[in-house]
């Protein structure tokens, strides 16, 4: 979690404070909670007289917009299918083919190297 000045380019300003925290098995919508509980501490932590630094390019990266490709689950790999599953969940979450039936994925884990769904969504149903 960074907490930086905003400028015309897409996360390049200045960095008043940053933490790094661990991911683990939490899928996008417990990271995107956890960053909030993280930068609302590191915020009140610099809010009053924040001193910035420039930001090292290195290692920065752009991620384009997800697409309807990225979505689809390769089955024949589980650790990306379950990737994938965490990483759109609870947002969009990722499209795969199960008993034959297109199905959302939204929750599954590991299990012995084995991709698990635990929450789906079959087609024009509800989860």
């Amino acid at each position: 979690m960074t907490i930086h000045e905003t400028v015309e380019a897409l996360d390049a300003g200045p960095i008043a404070t940053k933490e790094a925290f661990e991911v683990g098995d939490l899928d996008a919508g417990q990271v995107f909670a956890r960053s909030a509980e993280v930068a609302a501490r590191l915020l009140n932590d610099v809010i009053d007289s924040p001193a910035f630094e420039p930001q090292s390019e290195e290692g920065a990266i752009y991620a384009d917009k997800i697409t309807a490709a990225d979505r689809e689950l390769n089955l024949d790999d589980p650790v990306d299918a379950w990737r994938r599953v965490r990483a759109l969940s609870p947002h969009i979450g990722a499209r795969g083919e199960l008993d034959g039936k297109r199905m959302t994925i939204w929750k599954a884990r590991l299990e012995d190297g084995r991709f698990v769904p635990e929450v789906v969504q079959p087609e024009g149903r509800n989860r």
